[in-house]
């Protein structure tokens, strides 16, 4: 490519040639630039979309570059400035960037950031800003408006920039499949495409002297986008999830049991998420098990749930758009159902102006007519008979089913003798049946919520948080070991010392595949032994 300077300007050849070489070292330590590695490198051959939905990254699809070339093309002439500095002009022939991601089934407004990935291991992080939001523009006097001595000295490209400006044309940005690029040519050059640098990133300039030519990257093999699927959007290599029950709009009555069925692919576990009418969330999965392709799960409704439209998320991760969703009615429970409370829930205060309820009355240890072989057996009587937790009013204590949240920071409270009641109320705890004892909870540091808004009292409690809950609650000195599960690494970091703790002074153990399994739904069972073990401790 003909460099155009003048015969009288051979100093400043020079000093170009000293800037070529500084900038390429500048661009093999400053990773951001995406500067090649080298001046030739393999081609794509194929390209990868993939979707980072909340932190989690989904294959949509991968094409050869023949299907590519099969899709709708534009050809387009782009202007840019390098660092050497010099003006540049592209041409090229391919995909119109945003209609390609459009017909992936991606919301483009949602769209955070895109990463552009090269086979010089080349990894260019690009914002929205200059991808979709801004009006990018070919310039084609770039070239003949630049001064190449220089202004008195200074080191303007362009002394007239309205004139470089004339005839400035929108451009949008593209994958170029085949291109062209030079510097200092007398305009995009149209005859000369090959493939030797597909794919090519090509987008506008915001103004005739940005720098822009290092985001051209070249030889791009993969895309990596931040954002989430339009509604019914997807490729044809992401997850599918679907509920298969309860049906559309089906009803069900406040104290009714729902069953959740549905069906999913490339996911071993997958997050599942009940909202009420008000959208709060009042039951959430972390990890539910999906088996042969197939997922189930029941939530038992409150007796004084609210009535109206409730809606079912399943998918990777709660909020997810690779999931689906599913709504159903709740009305108002038989007269019956709703003067029954469970045995441990606390009587509803009269301000809360909900119907009456009678609690349930405390039943003899003796009376429990499902614990008698159970293993957990005495440790359930020791905790009844402490009167921080009952059986129903059935006679069960139900010592394999799951336990919330909010239920076991009960538990813990009456247990402990905690009594301090100024803690946090959480926007998903105002009004909720159990906002004193986590309210009380908090204030002693022994749990905190999500975030500063949301404490989940409805979400199962898993065994890490368990463990962390019962380690803050008989204040016992953290123990700096190693956890030697096989699923150690499944510990969450806040939650591995607490963990460790428990472990060594047995307040809860393993599984006998020595496996610890964090995540897992902690039930009724388990909690009572851990927090008697606990209270042994002391």
């Amino acid at each position: 490519m003909g460099l155009g300077f003048k015969p009288d300007v051979k100093i400043r050849g020079i000093l170009l040639v000293i800037f070529i070489v500084l900038f390429s070292f500048m661009g093999m330590v400053n990773c951001d630039w995406a500067a090649a590695k080298t001046e030739s490198c393999d081609p794509a051959s194929s390209l990868t979309v993939v979707l980072n939905d909340n932190g989690v990254a989904f294959e949509l699809a991968q094409y050869t570059i023949d299907q590519l070339k099969n899709m709708p093309q534009v050809e387009r002439e782009y202007s840019s400035i390098d660092r050497m500095p010099a003006p540049v002009f592209t041409y090229g022939r391919g995909l119109d960037l945003e209609n390609f991601l459009t017909s992936q089934g991606i919301d483009i407004n949602s769209i955070s950031y895109i990463r552009f990935y090269a086979t010089d291991n080349v990894v260019k992080k690009l914002d929205r800003n200059i991808l979709l939001d801004r009006t990018g523009y070919y310039y084609p006097k770039i070239v003949e408006c630049w001064d190449s001595d220089g202004v008195d000295g200074e080191t303007y490209i362009y002394p007239d920039v309205q004139r470089a400006s004339e005839g400035a044309a929108p451009v949008k940005p593209m994958l170029a499949i085949t291109s062209s690029q030079g510097r200092f040519l007398p305009a995009p050059d149209r005859n000369n495409l090959d493939g030797s640098t597909c794919l090519r990133l090509c987008l506008g300039q915001a103004s005739p002297e940005e720098c822009i030519t290092m985001n051209f990257v070249r030889w791009i093999y993969k895309i990596e986008v931040f954002g989430k699927l339009r509604a019914g959007g997807g490729g044809s290599i992401a997850p599918r999830v679907a509920l298969s029950s309860p049906a559309a709009n089906a009803s069900y009555q406040a104290g009714d049991k729902v069953e959740i069925r549905g069906t999913v692919e490339k996911l071993s576990s997958l997050s599942l998420t009940i909202t009420d009418p008000d959208g709060h969330s009042i039951y959430t999965v972390f990890d539910l098990e999906a088996k042969d392709g197939s997922f189930t799960e029941e939530y038992t409704l409150e007796a004084d749930a609210v009535s109206g439209m409730y809606t079912i998320e399943a998918g990777p991760v709660p909020g997810s758009s690779l999931g689906c969703k599913q709504t159903f009615q709740v009305t108002a429970a038989p007269t019956s159902a709703a003067n029954i409370t469970p045995s441990n829930t606390p009587q509803v205060a009269e301000s809360e102006k909900k119907p009456p309820v009678e609690a349930a009355k405390a039943l003899p240890i003796s009376s429990l007519n499902d614990i008698s072989n159970h293993w957990a057996a005495e440790r359930i009587k020791d905790l009844v008979a402490r009167g921080a937790i009952k059986g129903y009013p059935d006679g069960t204590f139900q010592p394999d089913a799951t336990i919330t949240r909010a239920e076991f920071i009960t538990v813990v409270v009456k247990a402990f003798n905690l009594i301090n009641p100024g803690g946090i109320v959480f926007t998903d705890t105002s009004g909720h049946w159990a906002q004193d004892y986590i309210a009380t909870a908090t204030a002693a540091g022994i749990v905190g919520g999500y975030n500063d808004s949301s404490f989940g009292p409805n979400d199962p409690v898993t065994r890490e948080q368990m463990a962390v809950i019962v380690v803050k609650a008989a204040q016992l000195t953290p123990i700096a070991a190693e956890n030697q599960f096989a699923d150690s690494s499944n510990i969450a970091a806040w939650a591995r010392e607490a963990v460790a703790t428990a472990v060594n002074k047995q307040i809860i153990k393993g599984y006998p595949d020595n496996t610890f399994k964090p995540g897992s739904k902690a039930n009724r069972a388990e909690a009572a032994a851990v927090i008697v073990n606990a209270l042994n401790l002391k």
